[in-house]
């Protein structure tokens, strides 16, 4: 069952835009790869796959099952999974549903120690990790596949009891696994990472977690129906964030919401054009950006709210195809992210030459720096704040988060990093140039060493952060580096909003 109503339904469905679009999702039911230019056909001759994965996927269901039977036999009570981006947002999504489960799922896509030494400290003898990577060339999953594998050495373990990968066929990360007995689930290669979330890459997590994730194809199927129809949800919903009249969308705080923001920035925000979807709690007072809610239309319902209720499977389908209907009428492809690389490059720059050492800006500077960035930025534009920090430090960055509101009426996003630079980081350096960006680093202790590599996990989280940096200062955007220390902190920060505004 699907339902979407609101306001700006109502409005879509006597847009002059609809015929138009309604055409469009025919061809994409029919993989037309020349729905989105002839730029977009090479790559869209390999990414369209997601269309079939409702039922291409259910061959994947026995290989499932093997390993969750292989888990319990092992007497598994830990699953960790390793991965970044698509390889990790919407196992979360399925891990946090209220589908029956018979274990948690942990998530590691951070490089920072700090979230890292809890896992390394914990009884590895009872945990399975899952390194997953389409590419098979994720560096922050492949310093953790390094981690945990010589850990898992050291302490006498079968790897192949502990280990397994999720990956594209005849990826590096495949060769090292078979050269390393470790066991390995393959993508479909035709398959973007962002649109993957019926996949092997989102599917097989929460599997051998012990739901029952048939159900998700099943409620996929359903709706892949309904998609064959004129004035389908996905067309409406697309059509009605296209008419929206900003570059922004607010979603409600969810882990749903957070896949859906990688999938729509990172597929649209390109060629200075895009959608940026900012979580609720961090949107302004009185908006008139565009609510989509996953619940049911009510009384209390406000002008500019979409609400879309269906099953998550349906919403994994639902958000996919609008998405893919969005960029086209964006005249963007949505199945590339070409400024994605310059972080990279930066940030490799940085590990080659070990430019680790920065001048931080001192507590008794911070006042002038914040006066300088908040000036700079734009009525109409957003905040980022970019937190290369640990996760512990969630509810300080709420705290930040609420004081920049008090002083700007505009859209905030919070980004943790290295994670955003796998969703929100294309739409930053690619999407509506309007955005500035506050850059958090810390001195961080204890460090952990990287076994084969010559630098750390600290070195290499400050790598990434300065990288952006380096990218989004070359991109002409307004963006702070902020150094945390015993002297710094936190409270200071806040403190100096407050005097100075």
């Amino acid at each position: 069952m699907i339902s979407i109503s609101g306001s700006p339904i109502d409005s879509a469905m006597n847009s002059g835009l609809l015929e138009k679009l309604n055409l469009a999702n025919q061809r994409l039911q029919n993989r037309d790869v020349l729905l989105w230019g002839h730029e977009a056909k090479a790559e869209a001759l390999n990414r369209l796959g997601w269309i079939d994965l409702p039922t291409k996927s259910t061959q994947l269901l026995p290989k499932f099952d093997a390993i969750a039977a292989l888990r319990r036999k092992n007497s598994i009570n830990q699953i960790v999974l390793c991965g970044m981006g698509g390889s990790s947002l919407a196992p979360e999504v399925i891990a946090a549903s209220n589908l029956e489960s018979e274990l948690p799922l942990i998530i590691i896509d951070s490089t920072d120690p700090a979230d890292l030494l809890p896992i390394l400290h914990s009884d590895l003898s009872t945990t399975l990790f899952i390194l997953a990577s389409k590419s098979g060339t994720t560096i922050e999953t492949n310093s953790h596949r390094a981690l945990f594998h010589s850990e898992l050495g050291k302490q006498n373990l079968v790897v192949s009891d502990h280990l397994i990968v999720i990956t594209d066929p005849d990826s590096s990360l495949e060769i090292w696994a078979k050269d390393n007995g470790v066991p390995v689930l393959n993508g479909f290669s035709d398959v973007g990472g962002r649109f993957s979330a019926l996949s092997a890459f989102g599917l097989a997590p929460a599997a051998i977690c012990g739901i029952d994730v048939s159900i998700l194809l099943d409620e996929a199927q359903d709706v892949l129906l309904e998609l064959a129809k004129p004035n389908n949800p996905a067309v409406l919903l697309a059509l009605a964030i296209f008419e929206s009249g900003t570059p922004f969308i607010s979603l409600p705080d969810s882990p749903l919401s957070q896949w859906i923001e990688q999938l729509i920035a990172e597929s649209t925000g390109k060629e200075g054009k895009g959608v940026l979807p900012v979580v609720e709690n961090h949107q302004p007072e009185n908006s008139k950006i565009l609510r989509v809610n996953f619940t049911p239309l009510t009384d209390k319902s406000q002008s500019k709210e979409i609400h879309l209720n269906t099953s998550l499977g349906g919403q994994f389908l639902i958000w996919e195809w609008a998405t893919a209907l969005l960029c086209y009428l964006l005249e963007v492809n949505p199945f590339d992210q070409p400024n994605v690389t310059l972080a990279k490059e930066r940030a490799n720059s940085v590990l080659a030459d070990k430019g680790f050492s920065v001048a931080p800006i001192t507590k008794n500077e911070v006042p002038t720096f914040l006066k300088d960035f908040i000036s700079k930025i734009e009525p109409v534009g957003y905040l980022g704040i970019l937190a290369f920090l640990p996760r512990t430090f969630e509810s300080q960055i709420n705290e930040l988060s609420t004081e920049f509101k008090r002083l700007v009426n505009i859209p905030i996003t919070v980004g943790w990093g290295p994670r955003y630079l796998h969703s929100t980081g294309q739409f930053h350096k690619g999407g509506v140039p309007t955005g500035s960006f506050l850059i958090l680093t810390h001195e961080g202790e204890p460090d952990l060493s990287i076994p084969g590599e010559n630098y750390s996990f600290a070195q290499l989280q400050k790598a990434q952060a300065l990288g952006d940096l380096a990218a989004l200062t070359e991109s002409k955007l307004n963006v702070l580096h902020l150094t945390l220390s015993k002297d710094l902190t936190f409270n200071k920060i806040n403190q100096s909003l407050r005097e100075v505004f």
